[in-house]
This record gives structure tokens, C-alpha cells and sequence, in this order.
């Protein structure tokens, strides 16, 4: 069995990559995971940003390299796969519930109306 981790690509100040970090930790899980953290426009997000797009993936974060050299994205997508693989319910996590329905549920709502009044 392999002892290597998967490694898990988070943006910071990111509110997704934040709301998967949160699962990961409450779910005393964090540990199988190696977490690389970047800051927009820096050398790692370039490379990913390019990795992603060679791929024909648009670029999102967070990423996970659950193989060699591929990035699967998605958040929603992600904790439902970490969580069936540990048998965990996120529904039932007290402060994941918490940070979905109050911050970030509001950070979307800001995205929304600001790309809309970007005109996109």
C-alpha cells in the first residue's frame, strides 16, 4: 500500500479552498492530505493555471492531484469523495454546516452581483 499523500492545491484567500480545508480538518482527515498553499499570480498558481488549461480544464481551485500529474477540481465534488472514502457524513459536521451557510453562502452572493455588474 502506498504511503504517499494526495496532494491538495489551495489558493489563499480562496472561500472554496477554505470550505475544503474546514471539511478535511473536522473530519480529522487532514492528515492523508499534502496541502500546497499559493497566492494568486505567484509561481505555482502560473504553473497550475497552465497545467489545467494544456489539459483543457478550466482553471479552479481547489485542485486535487488524486493521480499522477491530473487535477480534479470541484469542491462539492471533492468533500463527496473524501467523505465516501472515509465514511463520513458532512451533513452532519457542525462548524462545515456553519461556514457554508453563513460566510460562504454570502461570499457567492457577492460574486453573483458583482459579475453581474460587470456585465458577465
Amino acid at each position: 500500500m502506498s504511503s504517499q499523500r494526495t496532494r491538495i492545491f489551495l489558493k489563499k484567500t480562496c472561500p472554496y479552498c477554505l470550505r475544503l480545508r474546514i471539511f478535511l480538518t473536522e473530519a480529522a482527515i487532514a492528515d492523508r492530505f499534502e496541502f500546497v498553499v499559493f497566492a494568486d499570480g505567484d509561481e505555482t498558481h502560473k504553473a497550475l493555471r497552465a497545467q489545467m488549461e494544456q489539459a483543457g480544464q478550466k482553471p479552479s481551485f481547489p485542485a486535487a492531484e488524486l493521480e499522477p500529474g491530473q487535477l480534479t477540481t470541484g469542491t462539492d465534488a471533492l468533500i463527496e469523495r473524501f467523505a465516501k472514502q472515509a465514511g463520513i457524513d458532512p451533513a452532519k459536521m457542525p462548524l462545515l454546516a456553519y461556514y457554508t451557510a453563513g460566510v460562504f453562502a454570502r461570499h457567492v452572493e457577492m460574486f453573483q452581483e458583482l459579475k453581474a455588474l460587470k456585465g458577465g
